[in-house]
């Protein structure tokens, strides 16, 4: 019953409070400030932006953007707090590419280094890999926005979009690296097994992540989620912003 409780109070907080925040995606210009994202032109190379700890970064504009937390998912979940209350957004357009520039302040760098996987698929291995690592959480990131550029009045649910309106995931891991992801509502999410560039860096209790993605257009709508591995952060058990548009 606990579960079902939780998912309810979710699914309220985003249909009563977003459609008041949320206009028409392919209007920017009627967006209030605080829910926009400056875009700057950079004629740096891509090998250049993707380098978190870049100077040519402090040219652009950077977005405070607060984030929520999600309440626990599961009755053994220990209660959330707000540990990470803001992440700083900086987006760039460069070659083709937009370049997403995340900072968030994190005290502890949750991360490990994993063993490569074998070749051979998980059914037909002889004998079983055991890790140590099946207890740890680890830091992540994720940019998420509608998977049709199409336009229209509606966002898709920031809980991974809807049947009818699929969303595009961007998501980085400080153990298992770049993936891209897409999703069509709670607990859709898969891999699409593509990779994507991204690089990041964790330096005096602060994380630097760049995400290389398509060149979006102007207005399309995008979300952010970060994890934190100490809080014992996995899937939807995250914080996240609501949408802000691209100027």
């Amino acid at each position: 019953m606990l579960r079902k409780t939780t998912v309810l109070m979710v699914c309220f907080f985003v249909g009563a409070v977003l459609p008041a925040l949320l206009p028409a995606q392919d209007s920017p210009a009627g967006v209030a400030t605080n829910l926009t994202l400056p875009v700057g032109a950079s004629v740096a190379g891509g090998d250049a932006l993707l380098d978190p700890e870049a100077d040519i970064w402090q040219q652009f504009p950077a977005r405070h953007l607060a984030l929520n937390r999600t309440p626990p998912l599961y009755d053994t979940d220990p209660p959330a707090s707000l540990d990470i209350s803001f992440v700083d957004v900086r987006v760039a357009r460069a070659g083709g590419h937009l370049f997403i520039h995340m900072s968030w302040s994190d005290p502890s760098s949750d991360a490990a280094t994993l063993p490569a996987a074998p070749d051979t698929p998980p059914e037909q291995r002889n004998l079983k890999a055991l890790t140590p690592e099946t207890g740890r959480f680890f830091d992540a990131a994720a940019v998420m926005f509608p998977a049709s550029q199409s336009g229209g009045n509606f966002t898709p649910s920031l809980q991974m979009g809807d049947p009818g309106q699929p969303v595009t995931i961007y998501y980085w891991n400080a153990t298992r690296g770049a993936m891209l992801m897409e999703a069509h509502g709670r607990s859709s999410t898969r891999r699409t097994g593509t990779t994507f560039p991204a690089q990041s860096v964790h330096r005096a209790g602060t994380w630097r992540a760049v995400l290389e993605l398509p060149d979006l257009p102007r207005g399309v709508p995008l979300a952010f989620a970060v994890w934190n591995g100490s809080q014992l952060d996995r899937d939807g058990r995250k914080y996240f912003s609501v949408w802000h548009w691209l100027q």
